[in-house]
């Protein structure tokens, strides 16, 4: 009797067939927890194609204050960072040595002035002495020489008290433009020659933009002609630039075209030498676009996930322009699919979505 039960056992076991793959696979699906998501269709809409250009911001107006005079600082009233205002004081050098300077030169002037008159007589009388015969021609020559020559000194003289006199007005150093305060140069005690450089100022509201133009994009930029530029400080910040000035030439080396852009900076945050990128809108086309919030970013890597069948299915993906709440997606992808809109944490790929 137990023969005949083992082999009935076996006869049964020999029937029973095979389970289907993805029968089990789905069986072991309905098993697992259901992520709930949130999806959104794919859509195929005109987005902007831009040229993507290299720039350089720079400061709409730069001075390197000069001191224009000779001395030992006094004072300091500025910092790094600081805005001043055209007029503003910005130092202040030891005026003791040019108001000694001007006075000793006015008084040379003073002096020149009354050497003027008395020459002036000796012109006079001489005139009058060689139109009565009385002086000979050589003698008179002489006179009117050294007139003359008394004059252009006393002009000199004038010159050079005018000159100690601005000089000594000079050791008060203003600030020639609005601006923010780069760098001050000088410390107090410090002496200074009149080319020495006290601070640098620049105007940084709005800025410029020095963008580098290849030779085959050249028929595509017009004055006027609006811009988009981003800086690696502020990634998912875009500002609005206008072409202001183009380069009537190419430069020769390079095969490029340099125009400038100007962009608002009411808030600083474009600073001078800042690198720079430039995209210049060359019209439209029709790309996929799908919400922003589908997109997942991990440092430069950016993933989304596509739900398909109950399932997620990540993919990396590259991104283009953006617009009213889209993004372009510069994988193929189809009209109709499902992507999943603000990814919960622990999704991933197989994960089962409700």
């Amino acid at each position: 009797m137990r023969t005949a039960l083992a082999v009935a056992l076996l006869v049964v076991a020999a029937c029973k067939k095979p389970e289907d793959p993805a029968a089990a696979a789905a069986k072991k699906a309905d098993e697992l927890p259901k992520v709930k998501v949130e999806t959104a269709d794919v859509q195929h809409q005109k987005m902007p194609r831009y040229l993507t250009l290299t720039g350089s911001v720079m400061a709409d107006k730069q001075s390197e204050v000069a001191a224009n005079v000779a001395g030992r600082v006094a004072t300091t009233y500025v910092e790094r960072g600081m805005p001043v205002k055209a007029g503003q004081v910005l130092a202040i050098v030891d005026s003791k040595a040019a108001g000694f300077q001007a006075a000793a030169a006015n008084a040379q002037s003073q002096a020149a002035e009354t050497q003027v008159t008395a020459a002036r007589q000796d012109c006079d009388r001489a005139d009058t002495l060689f139109k009565q015969g009385a002086m000979a021609k050589a003698e008179y020559d002489r006179t009117k020489s050294q007139c003359t020559a008394q004059l252009f000194q006393a002009n000199a003289a004038r010159a050079n008290a005018d000159l100690a006199g601005k000089l000594a007005g000079d050791t008060i150093i203003r600030a020639p433009i609005d601006g923010i305060v780069g760098e001050r140069y000088v410390n107090v005690g410090e002496y200074v020659q009149p080319n020495s450089k006290v601070v640098s100022i620049f105007s940084i509201d709005p800025v410029r933009v020095s963008i580098s133009v290849p030779e085959r994009a050249v028929a595509q930029v017009a004055v006027a002609q609006k811009l988009d530029l981003t800086v690696t400080a502020y990634e998912h910040r875009t500002f609005p630039a206008v072409v202001k000035f183009i380069s009537p030439a190419l430069r020769a080396g390079t095969r490029d075209l340099i125009i400038e852009a100007t962009a608002e900076n009411h808030d600083g945050s474009l600073k001078p030498g800042m690198f720079a990128t430039v995209l210049l809108a060359t019209g439209e086309e029709e790309q996929p676009t799908v919400p922003l919030e589908a997109i997942r970013e991990e440092g430069t890597i950016k993933r989304m996930f596509l739900a398909r069948e109950g399932q997620a299915y990540e993919m990396v993906v590259r991104t283009g322009v953006e617009r009213d709440g889209r993004v372009a997606v510069l994988e193929p992808l189809q009209v109709g699919q499902k992507v999943i809109v603000k990814p919960p944490p622990g999704l991933h790929d197989g994960s089962v979505i409700q």
